[in-house]
C-alpha cells in the first residue's frame, strides 16, 4: 500500500540518539512573534528557555524566527511563516522505545546536526525525510509540496519507486501528482524559497480541482494504510495474548527454561512487530490529520475566497464535491482512530 505514497525517504529514517530526546529541545533564540501550542493547552507566546516536548508545535509569524537547541548541540532554525512540530514514534532500537520525529508542516526549517550517533526523522505533509546529511534545509509550500536542499552530507530521496541521492549543494522537489523531480543545483544563491512557493501556488490556482484531487489521493492512502496497519496490529496483539498464555502453561508444565525459549523465539519477535505496526499506523493517521489541517484546509479557504462572488461557478461546485469527499473520509476513517492528544 505504501508504495504509492509520495514519500521522501532520506536515510535519516533511522533513529535519534536517546539522550537527545530524553532532554527534548530548548528554545534558545527568537525574534518577532513566535507561538507555542502544546497538546491540551491553549496557545501561548513562546519564550526563550521554553522546553519543547513531544506534540509541541511552533508557529512563526512574518518577520519572525526561532532557534531550537538539542542536547547534542544540534540546532534547528525555524524561519518566518513556518509551522514546525515536535513528535515521536515507537522505535524498537531505542532504550526508551521511542524516537523523535520532526515535521515541517509549512515554511522552511534548517537542520544542523552535531555528534550524530543515529539519524533522526523529518516529515512534511507529503513526505518523510530520512537523512544521512548533517546540514540541510526542508521547505514546505502551502500546497504541501516540499523541497529538500543539502549543504553538507548525503540525503537519499525516494518517491513513487524512484530514488535520488543528494550530495552537498544539491536539491530536489516533491509535489502531489508530480512525484520526485529532477536534481538541481542548490549552491548558495541558486535556491529561492519565494519562487518555489509562487510556483506551487500557480500550480494549484491553475487547476483547483485537479490539485485538490492529487492531495486527496495521498490523504486517502494515509487513511487506508492507517486502517490496514491498525488491523494488522490488532491481529498481532491477539497472537501476543495467545503466546503469553502458552508461556504461562509451559512454565507450569516444563519449567522456566522452556518458557524462556518461547519468550525468546516467539514472543520477542511478536513484540517487536507490534511496535513496528503501532509506529506505522500512528504515522499514517497523524500524517492524514496534518495533511487535512495544514494543506487541504488552506486549499479550501483560498478557493472559497476566489469564488466568493461566483458560488455557482461549475469549477467551484466540483471543488466543493471533492472537498466534501475528503471531509467524509476524515470524519469516518481517520478521526475515530486518533487520540485526544493528537487533536
Amino acid at each position: 500500500m505504501l508504495k504509492n505514497c509520495i514519500i521522501i525517504s532520506v536515510l535519516f529514517l533511522s533513529v535519534f540518539n536517546t539522550a537527545l530526546w530524553s532532554e527534548s529541545g530548548v528554545l534558545s533564540y527568537l525574534e518577532g512573534r513566535v507561538t507555542l501550542e502544546r497538546s491540551g493547552s491553549p496557545q501561548k507566546p513562546a519564550e526563550i528557555g521554553d522546553t519543547l516536548v513531544s506534540g509541541d508545535t511552533l508557529y512563526t509569524d512574518s518577520k519572525s524566527f526561532a532557534e531550537v537547541e538539542l542536547a547534542s548541540g544540534s540546532t534547528l532554525s525555524i524561519k518566518e511563516g513556518s509551522v514546525f512540530n515536535f513528535g515521536e514514534i515507537a522505535d524498537n532500537d531505542s532504550k526508551s522505545g521511542k524516537r523523535g520525529f520532526f515535521r515541517v508542516l509549512l515554511g522552511n526549517v534548517s537542520f544542523k546536526f552535531k555528534n550524530l550517533l543515529r539519524e533522526p526523522e523529518v516529515g512534511t505533509p507529503l513526505a518523510v525525510l530520512a537523512v544521512r546529511g548533517t546540514d540541510f534545509t526542508v521547505y514546505t509550500a502551502p500546497d504541501g509540496a516540499s523541497m529538500t536542499v543539502v549543504s553538507d552530507g548525503l540525503v537519499e530521496v525516494s518517491s513513487g519507486g524512484q530514488t535520488v541521492l543528494l550530495a552537498a549543494d544539491q536539491g530536489v522537489e516533491v509535489a502531489a501528482g508530480l512525484g520526485l523531480g529532477e536534481t538541481f543545483d542548490a549552491r548558495k544563491g541558486f535556491v529561492r524559497y519565494d519562487a518555489f512557493v509562487q510556483q506551487a501556488l500557480e500550480r494549484s490556482d491553475s487547476d483547483p480541482v485537479g490539485s485538490l484531487n492529487a492531495i486527496a489521493e495521498q490523504f486517502y492512502e494515509y487513511a487506508q494504510d492507517g486502517k490496514f496497519f491498525l488491523d494488522s496490529w490488532k491481529t498481532n496483539y491477539e497472537e501476543v495474548q495467545k503466546t503469553r498464555s502458552q508461556i504461562d502453561l509451559t512454565r507450569e508444565k516444563k519449567g522456566d527454561e522452556a518458557a524462556a525459549e518461547i519468550m525468546q523465539t516467539i514472543m520477542k519477535p511478536l513484540q517487536l512487530r507490534s511496535l513496528d505496526l503501532n509506529r506505522t499506523y500512528r504515522f499514517n493517521f497523524i500524517s492524514g490529520l496534518y495533511l487535512r489541517r495544514y494543506v487541504i484546509s488552506s486549499y479550501y479557504i483560498r478557493f472559497r475566497t476566489k469564488f466568493l462572488t461566483d458560488t455557482g461557478n461549475p469549477e467551484w461546485q466540483k471543488f466543493l464535491e471533492a472537498y466534501k469527499d475528503v471531509l467524509d473520509v476524515y470524519d469516518n476513517q481517520l478521526i475515530p482512530f486518533l487520540e485526544d492528544e493528537d487533536l
